[in-house]
Parts: C-alpha cells; sequence; structure tokens
C-alpha cells in the first residue's frame, strides 16, 4: 500500500480516469511510484513470476504512453 493507503490498482485507475488536465500528470506520478513500490516489494520477497508482475509491467507501459501523451498537449 502506498503511504495514503490506497493500493497501485486504485492509484493507477485514477491516473486513466483523471479528467482534470492539471492533476493528470501527479496522478501519474503518483501510480508509477506505487507500482515501483510494490514491483520492489515482489522482487525483494523472491516472488515468482505472477498474474501481479504481469499487471505490474502493463501497468507501467501504459502509463509511460499516458505520460507520453500528456507531455505532447
Amino acid at each position: 500500500m502506498s503511504d495514503t493507503g490506497r493500493s497501485w490498482p486504485q492509484l493507477y485507475r485514477q491516473a486513466l480516469l483523471e479528467s482534470d488536465p492539471s492533476r493528470v500528470r501527479a496522478r501519474i506520478e503518483e501510480a508509477h511510484k506505487a507500482i515501483q513500490q510494490r514491483a520492489r516489494e515482489l522482487w525483494y520477497a523472491g516472488s515468482p513470476k505472477t498474474r501481479e508482475r504481469h499487471d505490474l509491467d502493463a501497468a507501467v507501459r501504459f502509463l509511460g504512453l499516458l505520460r507520453t501523451v500528456e507531455t505532447e498537449k
């Protein structure tokens, strides 16, 4: 969980669904940090490849695309 008590999937959804253009970048960064933290937790725990790890990788890629689109606006 993040410092705010929200899980990475919640933060990821909020970034994807943010309708206020002035908040999109902050939502992307918040979600990205939560995803990185969860990935580190799984790595340090020695977790084998799981569905969650696949989902984390996909989320990072999509947030990168979203960040690129937002930067180009």
